[in-house]
């Protein structure tokens, strides 16, 4: 027969193993899947440089993990053609996402945003807030933030001196996601609004529409004045249908 103090070692060993078992199951990560997806379009990854990623406890405003989007835009037919159907997966193989291995010990309520890094200057930024439950993997499309808006450059502007001082330039214009954008595709842009605004010391003197180019993503636009000076022009651009919307701005100087 066991003693007292065999019996207190053997309950106080079974009770360290219980204990331990339950910790290490509470201390057991956590795998959180995030993905951005570009407004009426596809996901936001590699060819763009990613989104940041980031999941805060949302009472401590302590970071449980920071990171990158990387992988590729996904499928066309699945995220912009077809109907969605209810708990239908989006993402398919390499679809960009970030994925966060979280060592969390209690249901945490946290905010995990997305923002994009193309332009700093304009950076977009989404956000949610959820309850992680520890063992509770979010995988598969995981948690899909949505990043709105177009991404727009003035990739050139040329002064030229005629009847007028003037000057010709052409604007691309680009889903958040890189996708292409021109009349009649996937991406129309036939019903967009474009136009850029010509200042000068901050002050609009003119509004110039913005024209297809023929090329892909490409909108031309030109503009004359009556005095040399430094002029800045603001393509901005807007579809109605979605509320999407970018702006880009260049100076030139006129002599």
């Amino acid at each position: 027969m066991f003693s007292q103090q065999n019996r207190f070692l053997l309950v106080f060993t079974l009770a360290f193993l219980v204990f331990s078992a339950v910790s290490l199951k509470a201390q057991e990560s956590t795998k959180v899947v995030v993905r951005a997806v570009s407004k009426d379009a596809k996901f936001i990854g590699s060819s763009m440089g990613g989104v940041k990623v980031k999941i805060e406890n949302a009472e401590t405003g302590a970071i449980l993990a920071e990171g990158l989007t990387e992988g590729s835009t996904g499928d066309t037919k699945k995220l912009v053609v077809n109907p969605k159907k209810r708990y239908e997966k989006l993402s398919t193989e390499g679809a960009a996402k970030f994925t966060a291995h979280l060592n969390i010990d209690e249901p945490t309520f946290v905010t995990i945003s997305a923002a994009s890094t193309y332009r700093e200057e304009q950076e977009v930024t989404s956000s949610t807030q959820m309850w992680l439950i520890p063992g509770m993997d979010i995988t598969g499309d995981g948690v899909i933030l949505e990043i709105p808006g177009f991404i727009v450059d003035i990739i050139d502007i040329q002064p030229y001196k005629k009847d007028k001082l003037g000057a010709e330039f052409k604007v691309k214009v680009v889903m958040m996601c890189g996708c292409p954008t021109e009349p009649d595709g996937l991406w129309d842009s036939s019903e967009f609004k474009m136009k850029a605004l010509i200042k000068k010391d901050g002050k609009v003197l003119q509004t110039v529409p913005l024209s297809f180019s023929g090329e892909t993503n490409i909108y031309d636009g030109n503009f004359s004045v009556e005095q040399p000076g430094d002029y800045a022009v603001s393509a901005v651009i807007f579809d109605p249908r979605t509320a999407n919307s970018g702006i880009a701005t260049k100076s030139i100087i006129l002599e």
